[in-house]
């Protein structure tokens, strides 16, 4: 399959992945901040965290976006 696909099929679907990858990263990242904001003691005041994790759930929901259209743009089988 991969040896049939053009330059171009296999650059989107490396962007599409590795838009993928950088959106499950942030939504990690965005998990954390919601668990600082909601537990643990911390210096920080807490809403600072929550600002964070709703910026980082921003971030992740537009790599999807952007992951969804680099598939979605991408060449059919014909």
């Amino acid at each position: 399959m991969l040896a049939r696909m053009k330059l171009r099929e296999l650059t989107i679907l490396g962007v599409a992945i590795l838009l993928i990858l950088g959106a499950l990263a942030w939504l990690a990242i965005a998990a954390f901040h919601f668990w600082m904001s909601s537990g643990p003691p911390v210096p920080q005041p807490k809403d600072v965290f929550a600002e964070r994790a709703w910026i980082d759930l921003g971030v992740a929901a537009i790599f999807a976006i952007a992951a969804a259209a680099a598939l979605w743009c991408r060449p059919r089988a014909r």
